[in-house]
């Protein structure tokens, strides 16, 4: 797969150094100031365990300090550690921003592991939504702001979802169980109604009154 062409890169450059610790801690003190490659570079090495006890806390955090640099493969490869729970807490909604941020470079293999999850979630949600409306109804609430975080989404009654980045600010003025149902949004040109009936999952975002 080309999301190892850079540890096949690393591989053979390492094979064919005079001194390959030497070159270990090259790449790890460039990693160590910024290079976004490097980081890239060591989140592999200590994925893979090549030449170093394999330590998947440590790749991903490499592999994360590396994406938020832009770097695409990166991207994919702490998404893939989110989504599986390896490395890190499991967290889908995280997994999909970062596929996301993959996919917008034009990262074909991560937009349709991106469409893959929404599939899933979209099925799972369909479930829930079914099973809520049949045993739980909706109530009204004192009216709260609602700000999400990482790789929320909102979903519509069909079933349909929209992921939001962070800090996207909403309100609302009824719940159903353990998702709020949107009334409003807040724009840099201040709140306006939400026309369509979206809903969230209080898993998904901060409360504020």
């Amino acid at each position: 797969m080309k999301k190892y062409l850079y540890l096949l890169l690393f591989l053979s450059s390492t094979l064919l150094a005079a001194e390959p610790e030497q070159s270990f801690w090259e790449t790890y003190t460039a990693a160590l100031r910024g290079d976004k490659v490097a980081q890239f570079q060591v989140g592999v090495i200590y994925e893979r365990g090549i030449g170093r006890d394999e330590n998947q806390t440590q790749a991903a955090q490499w592999f994360e300090k590396s994406a938020r640099q832009g770097h695409v493969d990166a991207q994919y490869n702490i998404a893939l550690m989110y989504a599986s729970g390896r490395g890190v807490s499991e967290d889908e909604g995280v997994a999909m921003m970062w596929l996301a941020r993959a996919a917008k470079q034009g990262d074909h293999e991560a937009r349709k592991l991106l469409l893959s999850i929404i599939d899933g979630a979209l099925e799972k949600n369909s479930k829930s939504q079914t099973q809520m409306s049949d045993s739980t109804d909706t109530i009204e609430i004192t009216p709260i702001t609602i700000v999400t975080k990482a790789g929320a989404s909102v979903c519509e009654k069909s079933s349909a979802c929209v992921i939001y980045k962070a800090n996207t600010v909403f309100t609302s003025t009824s719940k159903r169980g353990n998702v709020y149902k949107i009334s409003g949004m807040v724009t840099k040109k201040g709140w306006k109604p939400y026309v369509k009936e979206g809903w969230i999952d209080e898993s998904n975002v901060e409360i504020r009154r």
